[in-house]
């Protein structure tokens, strides 16, 4: 159904800037951070991985089942549907929560080392040799 960590890092996004506000920023302080680094060094993610995992496991299951008795397409997709719903239900119970804390701690390690802005890795098209990688830092705070 889906890659949990990539589901992870593409629900997230931080420092979204326009072209002109990230050439300006490139003068004064730019951090970055590798926003999957973040997401798996949380000290939920194994716990919400494993359970995410699990729920795809048992919606795929479900799905398998119930679907073999079923006599239309639309009966299928209508399955389909409700299981996608349920997996994103629990995504914003489990995964939400947890981008959130990532989230507080980019901006805790922003503000300590005074950047105008931290952007997710790759995110820089012109003057990354300007920025500096914050990663490690927020792993420090999320461990704390």
């Amino acid at each position: 159904m889906m890659n949990v960590k990539k589901q992870l890092a593409s629900l997230a996004v931080i420092g979204m800037m326009s072209m002109a506000a990230a050439a300006s920023a490139f003068a004064s302080g730019v951090g970055y951070v590798n926003f999957d680094t973040l997401i798996s060094s949380h000290k939920d993610y194994p716990k919400v991985s494993a359970q995410m995992q699990a729920a795809i496991k048992k919606a795929d299951e479900e799905f398998s089942t119930k679907s073999a008795n079923m006599k239309t397409d639309q009966e299928k997709r209508d399955l389909a549907r409700q299981l996608n719903q349920r997996i994103t239900d629990l995504e914003n119970k489990l995964v939400v929560p947890m981008e959130k804390d990532v989230v507080q701690s980019v901006e805790k390690v922003r503000k300590e080392k005074n950047l105008d802005c931290i952007v997710v890795q790759g995110s820089i098209i012109a003057g990354f040799e300007n920025a500096t990688d914050q990663t490690q830092d927020v792993v420090a705070v999320l461990k704390k």
